[in-house]
This record gives C-alpha cells, sequence and structure tokens, in this order.
C-alpha cells in the first residue's frame, strides 16, 4: 500500500480510504491541503466488503449476469397515413436507384423492394394497358388519373422501370434507331443550351417519337412519321380524357412523352379513326425518352395500349446519367451505317 495511506473499515460493511495529509507546494504559492480528493469509496473485493444500499443491489445483479428484468414494451404507434407510406416509397426508390448506379443492388434489397412497391405498382399499370377493362370504354370522370397505389412513388427507378416495360411487353432497349434517336435528342439538347445538373429538369428533357399506322376510313390511310422530337409543353395542354397523366409531387400532363403520344392520338382522329380499343387501327409507335419514364408517363403508355390495342407501342429511354454525361462533355456519335437517319422504305 501507498506509504501514508492506511484502511479502516466503517459501519456499514464499506471500506474507506483514511489519507494521511498531504501538502502540494508550488513556487510562489502557499501550501494546500489535497487530502480532501482522496477520501472516495473503495470496494475492496479481496477484502469481502461489499457496498450498501444502492451499490449493493447492482453488484448482486452483475453477480446473477446480468438485469434480467424485460424490456419495457415498445410504445404503441398510430395508425400509418397515406403520406406516410408514400415517404417511405419515395425513400425506398432514391434508394433502391443510388445502390444500383453504384452496382450495390443485392438480392435481398432488390426482392424486398421488388414486394413493397414494384408488384403493386406493376398490377395497377397492367390494369390500366388492358383493352378489356371497362375504364377503356368510359369516360374519364376527371383530368387525372386518381390510383392510390401509383400516386405514393414519382417513379420505380431506373431499374425496375426498365423491368416495367419488359413485363409490360413495349420494351424496346435496343431498338435499330436509337443511335439515331440519342443522336437527334442530344442534338437539340445542345443547340437548347441545357447545362448539366445532377437532377434531370421535366423542362429541359425530350422524348423522340416514330410512327407507321394504318386508319381504315373509307379508304385506308396511311400515316408515318420517321421520327420527330418532342419536348415539355410550354402552356398546360388541353385536357384530354385520352391519356390521363398520374399527379405525384406536381402536376405531370406536360411531360414529353406524353406530348408525343398525344400527338399520335390527334393524327390518328384526323384521319378518321377513332380511339377505343374496337378501334380497327393498325401499326407500329416507337418512342424514346432522354431520361427514364415517370409512374405518370409508365401510365400513359399503357393507357395508349388499353385504347389502341392493334397499334404495337416500343418504348426505349436513356439513364439521366448517360444524358447528362454528354450534355456536359459533347460528343458526336459516329456516323454509322446503322445510325443514319431512316429512308422512306
Amino acid at each position: 500500500m501507498a506509504p501514508g495511506v492506511s484502511p479502516a473499515l466503517l459501519p456499514g460493511n464499506t471500506v474507506w480510504l483514511r489519507t494521511v495529509p498531504c501538502f502540494t507546494v508550488r513556487p510562489g504559492r502557499q501550501a494546500k491541503d489535497s487530502s480532501a480528493a482522496w477520501r472516495r469509496p473503495l470496494l475492496a473485493a479481496a477484502a469481502g466488503a461489499t457496498f450498501s444500499g444502492r451499490p449493493r443491489a447492482k453488484l448482486a445483479r452483475a453477480a446473477r449476469g446480468g438485469d434480467t428484468k424485460a424490456p419495457p414494451e415498445p410504445r404503441a404507434r398510430g395508425p400509418r397515413s397515406e403520406r406516410d407510406v408514400a415517404n417511405d416509397v419515395v425513400f425506398g426508390v432514391v434508394a433502391v436507384d443510388l445502390l444500383f448506379n453504384h452496382d450495390r443492388l443485392d438480392m435481398e434489397v432488390g426482392e424486398a423492394f421488388r414486394r413493397s412497391v414494384y408488384s403493386p405498382a406493376w398490377k395497377r399499370l397492367r390494369y390500366y394497358s388492358d383493352s378489356t377493362a371497362p375504364e377503356a370504354r368510359s369516360p374519364a370522370k376527371s383530368w387525372r388519373l386518381q390510383d392510390r397505389t401509383l400516386e405514393r412513388q414519382f417513379s420505380l427507378s431506373c431499374y425496375y422501370t426498365e423491368q416495367a416495360v419488359q413485363d409490360l411487353k413495349i420494351a424496346r432497349m435496343q431498338d435499330p434507331l436509337m443511335p439515331y434517336m440519342q443522336r437527334t435528342s442530344r442534338g437539340l439538347l445542345e443547340e437548347a443550351g441545357v447545362q448539366s445538373t445532377d437532377d434531370p429538369v421535366s423542362n429541359a428533357l425530350i422524348a423522340w417519337m416514330a410512327h407507321s399506322l394504318t386508319v381504315p376510313s373509307g379508304d385506308a390511310e396511311w400515316l408515318r412519321c420517321r421520327g420527330r422530337p418532342w419536348g415539355y409543353a410550354v402552356s398546360k395542354p388541353e385536357v384530354s380524357e385520352w391519356l390521363l397523366p398520374v399527379f405525384v409531387e406536381h402536376d405531370r400532363s406536360s411531360h414529353a412523352e406524353r406530348m408525343a403520344l398525344l400527338a399520335v392520338g390527334q393524327l390518328v382522329k384526323s384521319a378518321g379513326g377513332k380511339l377505343h380499343p374496337d378501334s380497327p387501327v393498325k401499326g407500329t409507335v416507337s418512342v424514346y425518352a432522354s431520361h427514364t419514364p415517370c409512374i405518370s408517363c409508365m401510365a400513359v403508355f399503357c393507357q395508349f395500349k388499353q385504347r389502341l390495342p392493334g397499334v404495337k407501342l416500343y418504348v426505349c429511354f436513356d439513364k439521366w446519367g448517360e444524358t447528362n454525361r454528354w450534355i456536359d462533355e459533347p460528343k458526336r456519335l459516329p456516323e454509322e451505317e446503322d445510325s443514319a437517319e431512316p429512308d422512306d422504305a
């Protein structure tokens, strides 16, 4: 034991340190008694002494292997609102996009997202693409498509949007016109002076559309367009009961993809055709988007299939990262034979 310190057993079976007064003297200062700092209880397990009162109870619990008291019950959470669910879905979409972009989307996270977000939304999209559904033959009751499941998320993420267009059988990601569509759209973005941004802006996105349609109206009329770009509507488009947008966070009725397909509908009507599941209109329509289509544009694609089942719709798109990289460092696509402007044949 250190010199000047001796133990003394006090009542209550507690060991205290009784210290001999020690003094600290510094040059130019008065001596000061520092023994008070050493007066504290000391557990002397070797001497068989224990703490009394609350410390004794803690020591007893420690000897039994810890606190055996059951943890408190979690507080009951109130009912979750539709907004709470929507917020969780949005966070999930953003997380899946980030994981996919960094090649960290594993099977467990992907399956969880598929069950909770993708599958419910895809079932609704599949319903709106069914030409036998009652909505296909009844007039719209609103200017927008009111669907709580689709209104929860602004997108299905890049990875699952590509999965959705494949499941809906409208995917054509390897379209032979893809290089031409990319060059045309990116050239327009360069001419418009669109600036590179981390997040896409709706009014700076372009959709490219081509079609070849046959409208039987007395004498069959052939409608063909080798390709035309469409942008975000400068003014709010007129209300259309044909392709209803989905309102998620803001109005999406002016998106470029919807404007392109609305133009196809106007051509069919002007040629004497009808936008109806029983319409005899036949042909193909190809749509390219410079960014992943949002949930509203996906719903528009499905309604197009529903109203014109005789027209085959093909959809392809670029990730925003690819388009943004091209905007940041413009590069001329190689003038290859398959990327040349399509001819009239």
